[in-house]
């Protein structure tokens, strides 16, 4: 088990993700944060922020100096170039890696994806490339790979399919909305990543951070709407024709959907949480108990 004031560098620092978990580890006297801020400010009390970028590496060895633990969050998740997830993703990991090496850090935490695979459209292939790049490392790593995540402020993804169904009563499908999700609430995600940091046993494993339940699109929606206690329609929309819209959506410079967003929805992925559970406490909670906490904390 880790001692008092072990130092940690977390990139990402002002996702939904990162600002929960630095809440979580401020409430106990184990931690000293250090907060990597790129474009979104970053104000936390009793933390440290430096400026950098995941291309800058001398911003990136001077956040990693002094430092134990990396808590990598940070990456490209929407673009309309499949070049730059490469570019921000992949080589920025890189990076960051080196300057652990460069610095002494011993432990680097890599928060990945369940798209990472090559049929994830560029994001999950970037993410998959990530993964490679942190497994040769000299690091003492763990990575996660967290599917679906929702919680309080979180807007996309099952964020944004509950403010949809709130307004309107139809729900467009990318396809025939048989493919699977598996919803995981941000609070069991944080639980594990604070456990993992406690304990610095744990290392070279890769895990899945899924929730209890695996269910296809279609009964997400069905499950959201019995919630909800709406009623809905919905009307599947071929996978060529949301192409089509988003092709004619990026002549536009329009962020309202990107291609590679198709690939992520659709590919296949591993949702098992045996492994998980094997090597540390994980029970994650059902959807409708992580909806109604969300809703109480807003």
């Amino acid at each position: 088990m880790v001692g008092v004031c072990m130092k940690i560098l977390i990139t990402g620092a002002s996702s939904t993700l990162g600002k929960n978990l630095t809440s979580e580890l401020l409430k106990t006297e184990q931690f000293s944060i250090r907060l990597l801020e790129h474009r979104s400010p970053v104000s936390k009390e009793n933390c440290e922020v430096f400026q950098g970028g995941l291309q800058d590496i001398d911003s990136l060895s001077k956040a990693c100096f002094g430092i134990d633990t990396v808590v990598h969050l940070a990456a490209l998740t929407h673009s309309s170039s499949g070049k730059a997830y490469f570019e921000i993703n992949e080589a920025g990991t890189k990076k960051i890696i080196t300057a652990c090496e460069n610095n002494h850090v011993r432990r680097f935490i890599l928060v990945s994806s369940s798209a990472a695979s090559e049929e994830g459209g560029d994001y999950g292939v970037s993410k998959l490339r990530c993964e490679e790049l942190v497994r040769k490392s000299g690091l003492d790593w763990v990575i996660l790979r967290p599917s679906e995540v929702y919680g309080v402020n979180m807007e996309e993804g099952i964020g944004k399919l509950v403010a949809w169904m709130e307004k309107f009563p139809i729900i467009p499908v990318i396809g025939d909305g048989s493919y699977f999700l598996s919803p995981v609430s941000v609070n069991d995600v944080v639980q594990v990543m604070v456990e993992i940091l406690k304990d610095d046993s744990i290392k070279k494993e890769t895990l899945n951070l899924c929730g209890p339940e695996k269910m296809t699109m279609n009964e997400l929606i069905n499950r959201l709407a019995q919630i909800q206690k709406v009623q809905i329609k919905k009307i599947f929309l071929p996978i060529w024709f949301v192409r089509l819209g988003i092709g004619v959506l990026s002549v536009f410079k329009s962020s309202l959907a990107f291609s590679d967003q198709i690939p992520r929805l659709l590919c296949k992925k591993d949702h098992s949480i045996d492994k998980t559970q094997a090597v540390i406490p994980y029970n994650p909670i059902k959807i409708e108990e992580g909806l109604s906490l969300s809703q109480s904390k807003t």
